[in-house]
């Protein structure tokens, strides 16, 4: 009797998961275009989160490459938002993989961060791939210095030419 309420309770536990165990993300995302005058760029992310079984829409949150974890916004149902902001130097074009948890995986990573442990040992709840762009930085050469050139090539020919008249 024991083995039969036990096994109850496990097929109960599981199925009472607020979340299946497939979830598929489709992301969307922004990265500042032009940063002549910045000092960062920022980073937006906007994906929509389908979960099989999922009877709540669950509180996520997410890992990025540096280690750092942040709560992810909602905006709507299914629908999260996540942003960040890098240096200029450090910014590049390309794939940024950020890993998401629900709330027991934040508590997983939490305890993994109190016992020193590595947090790349806690499974993740879905791991997404967020495009970045990298911004425009301005022209190679600056307008003045391509001027002061121009200006000097131009005087350079007319005291020369100036010099061959006069000889």
């Amino acid at each position: 009797m024991s083995r039969q309420f036990a096994a109850l309770c496990l097929l109960v536990i599981c199925s009472s998961s607020a979340y299946g165990s497939s979830c598929k993300a489709t992301v969307n995302s922004f990265s500042t275009q032009d940063a002549t005058i910045l000092t960062q760029l920022a980073h937006v992310a906007e994906f929509t989160l389908q979960c099989t079984g999922q009877k709540a829409q669950p509180t996520l949150f997410a890992e990025f490459p540096c280690g750092k974890v942040v709560p992810v916004a909602k905006v709507a149902d299914n629908k999260y938002q996540l942003s960040w902001v890098q240096d200029i130097k450090q910014g590049s074009s390309g794939n940024v993989v950020v890993r998401l948890f629900d709330e027991d995986g934040y508590a997983n990573v939490r305890k993994a961060q109190r016992d020193g442990d590595k947090v790349s040992s806690v499974k993740s709840l879905l791991d997404i791939t967020v495009s970045t762009k990298s911004a425009y930085k301005g022209p190679w050469v600056k307008a003045e210095l391509l001027a002061a050139f121009l200006v000097g090539g131009v005087a350079y020919f007319a005291f020369s030419t100036k010099s061959k008249v006069q000889a």
